[in-house]
């Protein structure tokens, strides 16, 4: 009996320990999650300075336990540049980084060529965040001289919400005072004496500031599908304000409907897209964030799968239209990128 007793303690042992462990190793990789996506901005010092040493900005998310995906951003002198999108894989054991170029989404070097490339970059915590040191190596051999990397984490700026503000301390009211009666009712020519009237109190109003509700921040079931970027849009310093967008229905008319969203703030609440727009403005902020993302969210796909439309971005110099497609799997994702 004392055998079996031992048994069933050690195999509750065994499931607790068991449960920890598998939650120990959960937290582990939501903490690896959380340190790699996001903005990494730093340097791309490379030997053929042809251009200049170019500032290089990684973008990761789509992060699955060890795999993820992104954006690879070099900026030159002269308005030059090169945008890829990536794919990678993370290694928790050594903090090791690979993502490799993978597909071109826009380049402009003169009259030089470009060369897509891979990163092998190491994660290391630091008393300000973390930073990525490593080398990049063009995919095809000669293409481009070995450079080295670094990268530092974007920690994203914390703003407190407005307090409201504390009504003013009311002021007390005087009690008017009674009009001096006169103690003879009449005067000597038996005219009636004429009392004036009571001065009307005014009514103490009270201080009703109108408190603006919070944005509606981005639902965790729908930021977990995949970050599909079907556009990137450079806007000019000088047209970062005020930027118009407009969604219509790309094609026949079949009831899509959508949510869109500037990077985790809802602009749009699941509204049928048709031939008449739905119009929205919006402003960029380099010192909140150089990259912001417009993600549109298919709420319904209509008679006619995927949920398609058409984006209209306005600004004060340029005009573009971009196609996107949507599902319950992916966003489609415009980025804006602010340029310098």
């Amino acid at each position: 009996m004392k055998a079996l007793v031992i048994i069933i303690s050690q195999r509750k042992l065994y499931q607790r320990l068991l449960i920890i462990s598998l939650l120990f190793i959960t937290s582990i990789s939501t903490k690896a999650q959380e340190v790699i996506s996001g903005i990494w901005e730093g340097k791309f010092f490379t030997p053929a300075a042809y251009l200049g040493q170019p500032r290089l900005v990684v973008e990761i998310f789509n992060v699955n336990d060890s795999t993820y995906s992104g954006i690879t951003h070099l900026y030159y002198e002269g308005n030059k540049y090169e945008h890829y999108k990536m794919r990678g894989w993370y290694s928790k054991k050594d903090s090791v980084l690979i993502f490799t170029e993978a597909e071109t989404i826009a380049v402009d070097l003169g009259m030089y060529g470009n060369c897509l490339g891979t990163y092998q970059m190491i994660m290391r915590k630091t008393d300000n965040g973390y930073i990525q040191v490593g080398y990049w190596e063009a995919n095809i051999k000669g293409c481009s001289s070995t450079s080295q990397i670094w990268l530092q984490k974007r920690m994203p700026v914390v703003v407190k919400p407005p307090e409201p503000p504390t009504p003013p301390a009311k002021k007390p009211v005087k009690p008017e005072k009674p009009a001096q009666q006169n103690k003879d009712l009449k005067k000597r020519n038996n005219q009636p004496v004429i009392v004036p009237e009571p001065k009307p109190t005014v009514p103490v109003m009270k201080d009703e500031s109108v408190i603006k509700p919070a944005p509606t921040i981005m639902p965790a079931k729908i930021a977990q599908r995949e970050t599909d970027l079907q556009s990137l849009l450079e806007i000019a310093d000088a047209d970062k304000d005020s930027i118009r967008v407009d969604v219509y229905d790309n094609g026949e008319i079949d009831g899509d409907s959508v949510s869109v969203f500037l990077d985790n703030t809802q602009l749009i609440n699941k509204k049928m897209i048709t031939a008449k727009p739905l119009t929205f403005y919006v402003s960029l902020d380099k010192r909140k964030n150089p990259i912001s993302h417009l993600r549109l969210v298919a709420e319904s796909l209509g008679s006619i799968p995927p949920c398609t439309a058409l984006m209209i971005v306005t600004t004060k110099s340029k005009r573009y239209e971009v196609r996107l497609s949507s599902n319950f799997s992916k966003n489609a994702t415009v980025e804006l990128f602010l340029k310098e």
